[in-house]
């Protein structure tokens, strides 16, 4: 017979609940904070921190003796009433069911859905000539692709089709046959062209019209609107016959599929492999078609991948066509995460015996504990933890460092924190989660955070001296392969030995060109050290036609293409111009000093013959040494010769936290306006003009002039001393930061001139089969007629009247226009309105720069032995690289040089920008407005609104919680403006919360679905 157990069980997460940090590590006679006077019944989450109660606090559940033996005597429904009566504020501690990126959510006791999905409705941030967004890493889809729906707390993933882009929302099909729109769905799997297109029509002629607004779609899809399953049978029955192949594949292939990290692991070292790879690596090649794996045969081994929480990681900024990069922990990681789980449940099991008086030894997290506490609070005296993902300013005048004391199982689990909070490793719904939480509870110093999240464990470190106050998550977060990180500041990239040995004698010196009796200009800002291009002009007999010569620094001439300094660059294909991390792609040395266009030193020159209407006659390249070098700022130059730009207005306006220190002088002789001569100045003023009627030609061609001024932070941190101690900082102070919106340089004369050398080189380089890393933009080409259309009606009007197009106008571009490829076949890109393009023109700061100087000049020392131009050539066996050779480098080049412009002009731009918000809004070190105009982006449903505030249009969201009576979701609508003040602001989740106050701004509900150019069903 069942008896009813008298003694009360509890999980070992509960009975944590009960215990405090200073009961546990006292060897003797243990005591209870006023915290830890709730009883052990009490239902928890791991990462949810209940409020302290008082010592004076009666709690309900402490009965009368005999209270329990007469409970269990009720009814369960009876007992279920009471105990809900007595925990009737637990329901406001449960995890959010549908939480906002970045958050944990409750994927335990919820499915997956579609409104689980993560979109990307961020404004898009473009870089410079390529209108590549750097933020996005969703897919540019076309109806009858195929992607998996998943986000950061779902477990199970759906399947959905893209129907394709209506009135400037995607519509997708889901195989649990439902139907959703979104802003750019973001996905790790797409199959392209899954689908016919002619096969979605039965489902998009169930589709709302074109006309529907935003709110009547959420609207639709809150009440379960979705197209016929009859009319989406067909592609119901593809999807699951899909999954149904995937599932036999794995089945077949399980033994070694759930063992993958044996066979890929390293001992020590992160590996990178694309999806391909990693199939090539697990799969027999009998599973191959025609040398390739086939969609199923991927998803297969996809979903075993993701099904690991420990050793296989998405890099999520890293996707390039083919597939995303996964990261692979070394097994010394592994290690690190298996014994720092074995030691929090031992503590936590120890703790328990503990608290039933029963004996227990010591746990080695105790002695953790105990110097985590005493580091917290030293610092706590100088410097005020807070909510927001990062420590307070400090108050210290001085402070002595003092070493810390951590054994070797101490800093094992300060590693196991930093993966768990800087490199955020484990998904949100992984049960990892609550180790890290755990043990943050266990510190008895975090009462007041609302969530023991990897936030708070990202200012723990900071508290502990791990890192520094102001470190930018983002560096952990957008990572580079085979590149570790420096925690403090900057990268450290394997050792190749002393670099300045590998480099060679001169391999052009015998054919450079002398530039004698031509001046070149050196345009650029004063700070810049590593001086890559100058541009000069020739006259010609013909007063009509003049040569425009682009000369660029050859570092490719002394750096051969396989040595390990090419290898030290490859690995960081871009200089890094975060601040407070400043990293060069070629050693300083070399770059700097070695490198830099000076007078004598050497160039490869890109030469134009031009006529004054713009058109351009011939092009040559010409390795030369520079004479007569004048260096100038763009807008001295501008200022010289009367030049003026026409950009999109933005708010004049700039924010400082801190003392910004005096400019220092630059390290190489300026010259001003009142130094040039009149010949110099009438170079100058030529070289501008020439320089737009080329532009002229490029807009007749289709290109697209777009220029986004954007918020940009500045740190300083010249007056900062800095102690470090066996890897653990002691700061004194914090660093200066500076937020204004980015400025063109003062003239559009360089910017002409280095889009010209790009074009010579790609022309250049095309006549003689030279394979390069070419740029291109096929899907603007397929949408050719609709990008000058949209441009012409739309974009042109605006940027002449210098105004700012808005977030909805961009994003609709970018639909249009995708992203820009590399590829080692020369194609148009249409938005440079040219026929073929390459970058040449920053060879000591990108490396595909590089690698076409190395094509171009190992073409060059051909052409010198054959004593011929190589026109027409087909042979590259000859030159550093061959065409199969690039095609295997050319993806991951991609990857990399992403990464630095989202991590310099994205993530990490952002949280420099929330520093400094926090630091003004806390702490008073800067002036703020106390409320805001905040303008609507975004309505997701019933759950929140995305929008931006007038504040250097940092993206905000208002919950539905925090509406305080001023409105209600269903009325809100896309373009609203509405008062608001910050309500909270997190730098390590990037994240800026608002309450509402009143509205501004109401738009018009005609007006908010005002058709695409292509009518009412617009597809792109």
């Amino acid at each position: 017979m069942l008896q009813v157990s008298r003694k009360s069980y509890v999980c070992w997460r509960c009975a944590f609940k009960r215990v405090t940090s200073d009961a546990l590590i006292s060897k003797s006679g243990a005591k209870l904070l006023p915290r830890a006077s709730r009883p052990i019944w009490r239902r928890s989450l791991a990462t949810v921190q209940h409020p302290a109660s008082s010592g004076d606090d009666s709690d309900p559940q402490i009965h009368a003796p005999g209270e329990d033996q007469r409970r269990n005597k009720l009814p369960i429904r009876e007992r279920l009433r009471i105990w809900n009566e007595e925990n009737e504020d637990e329901v406001r501690t449960i995890l959010a069911d549908f939480p906002d990126p970045g958050e944990l959510s409750n994927s335990i006791t919820r499915p997956q859905n579609v409104t689980m999905g993560s979109f990307q409705v961020a404004t898009p941030l473009f870089d410079g000539d390529e209108l590549g967004d750097l933020r996005s890493d969703d897919a540019i889809l076309q109806p009858g692709d195929m992607v998996e729906l998943s986000s950061e707390g779902s477990r199970r993933p759906l399947l959905a089709i893209c129907l394709g882009r209506f009135n400037g929302y995607e519509h997708y099909y889901t195989s649990s046959g439902k139907w959703f729109t979104g802003l750019g769905v973001k996905t790790l799997f797409t199959v392209h062209g899954f689908v016919d297109p002619s096969e979605l029509e039965p489902v998009i002629r169930e589709l709302p019209s074109g006309e529907t607004p935003l709110e009547a779609l959420n609207t639709l899809q809150d009440l379960g609107h979705s197209p016929s399953r009859a009319a989406g049978a067909a592609l119901l029955r593809r999807m699951l016959h899909f999954v149904q192949e995937s599932e036999a594949v794995y089945q077949a292939n399980a033994g070694t599929l759930d063992a993958s990290s044996a066979f890929i692991g390293d001992p020590v070292k992160h590996r990178y492999l694309t999806l391909h790879e990693i199939a090539e690596l697990l799969l027999p090649k009998s599973l191959q078609l025609g040398g390739r794996f086939e969609p199923k045969v991927l998803y297969a081994v996809h979903r075993a991948l993701m099904q690991d929480e420990v050793f296989f990681r998405p890099l999520r900024q890293t996707g390039h066509k083919r597939s995303y990069i996964f990261e692979i922990s070394p097994l010394s990681e592994v290690r690190i995460i298996q014994k720092a789980e074995t030691l929090v449940r031992e503590f936590l099991e120890k703790d328990t015996r503990l608290l039933n008086h029963e004996k227990a030894g010591p746990s080695p997290m105790h002695s953790f504990i105990d110097t985590a506490r005493t580091l917290i609070d030293r610092s706590r005296k100088n410097r005020p933890w807070t909510q927001s993902g990062i420590i307070g300013p400090s108050t210290a005048k001085a402070q002595a460092p003092a070493a810390p004391e951590w054994s070797s199982t101490d800093v094992e689990l300060l590693q196991f924190i930093e993966l768990w909070a800087s490199y955020q490793k484990f998904p949100s719904y992984s049960r990892l989660q609550c180790f890290g939480s755990a043990i943050m509870r266990a510190l008895d110093r975090y009462q007041d955070a609302e969530l023991l999240s990897a936030s708070t464990g990202w200012t723990f470190l900071q508290e502990v001296g791990w890192i520094p106050s102001w470190e930018i998550p983002a560096r952990y977060t957008i990572r580079f392969p085979g590149v570790e990180i420096k925690r403090g500041g900057g990268y450290v990239r394997p050792f190749f030995g002393v670099l300045n040995r590998h480099l060679k004698r001169d391999a052009l010196a015998p054919v450079r060109k002398k530039w004698k009796n031509l001046t070149a200009y050196c345009i650029d800002a004063e700070a810049t050290t590593d001086i890559d291009d100058a541009v000069s002009l020739e006259r010609t007999s013909d007063p009509s036609q003049f040569w425009i010569h682009i000369h660029v620094a050859d570092p490719a001439s002394s750096i051969q293409a396989e040595t390990p300094v090419a290898k030290y660059a490859e690995l960081i294909p871009e200089t890094i111009y975060l601040p407070g991390h400043f990293e060069r792609m070629l050693p300083g040395n070399l770059g700097q000093d070695r490198f830099s266009l000076a007078p004598g030193k050497p160039c490869l020159t890109f030469s134009a013959l031009v006529d004054k209407e713009g058109n351009v006659l011939d092009h040559k390249i010409t390795p030369g040494i520079l004479k007569d070098v004048v260096y100038m700022t763009g807008e001295d130059v501008a200022s010289a010769i009367g030049d003026e730009r026409q950009d999109p207005l933005v708010e004049e306006t700039e924010v400082v936290v801190g003392q910004i220190p005096k400019a220092k002088p630059a390290q190489r002789r300026m010259t001003r306006p009142k130094d040039l001569n009149q010949d110099q100045m009438d170079e100058l003023a030529l070289l501008s003009e020439l320089g737009r009627a080329i532009q002229a030609h490029r807009l007749r061609n289709g290109a697209t002039p777009f220029f986004q001024p954007r918020p940009q932070a500045e740190a300083y941190f010249d007056h900062l001393p800095k102690h470090d101690m066996d890897n653990f900082m002691s700061l004194m102070g914090d660093p200066s930061i500076r937020i204004a919106y980015s400025q063109r340089m003062g003239t559009d004369l360089v910017e002409h001139a280095m889009r010209l050398a790009g074009e010579i080189a790609a022309r250049w380089c095309h006549e003689r089969g030279i394979p390069i890393p070419f740029r291109s933009q096929p899907h603007a080409m397929q949408n050719a007629a609709q990008v000058q259309q949209y441009t012409r009606d739309v974009f042109y009007p605006l940027l002449h009247a210098g105004v700012r197009p808005d977030d909805s106008q961009w994003r609709h571009l970018r639909a249009l226009i995708g992203n820009d490829e590399i590829t080692t076949s020369a194609q148009p890109h249409f938005t440079l309105g040219v026929p073929m393009y390459t970058k040449a023109t920053s060879p000591l700061r990108r490396f595909s720069d590089l690698i076409v100087h190395w094509q171009i000049e190992g073409a060059l020392i051909e052409e010198k032995r054959r004593g011929a131009p190589l026109l027409g050539n087909k042979d590259d066996s000859f030159l550093p690289f061959s065409r199969a050779q690039l095609d295997r480098m050319l993806p991951m080049i991609r990857v990399r040089e992403k990464q630095a412009r989202a991590l310099a002009g994205g993530d990490g731009g952002d949280q420099w920008i929330l520093q400094a918000l926090v630091r003004a809004w806390r702490f008073g070190e800067a002036a703020l407005p106390a409320f805001f105009r905040f303008t609507v982006v975004h309505v997701h449903t019933r759950r929140s609104i995305q929008g931006r505030l007038n504040w250097f249009e940092r993206a905000a969201t208002l919950r539905s919680d925090a509406l305080n009576d001023v409105l209600n979701m269903a009325d809100v609508r896309v373009g609203d403006v509405y008062e608001v003040k910050l309500k909270s602001v997190n730098v390590h989740a990037n994240q800026v919360l608002v309450e509402a106050v009143s509205v501004l701004e109401k738009t018009a509900d005609e007006g908010l679905a005002a058709p695409g150019p292509e009518g009412d069903r617009a597809q792109i």
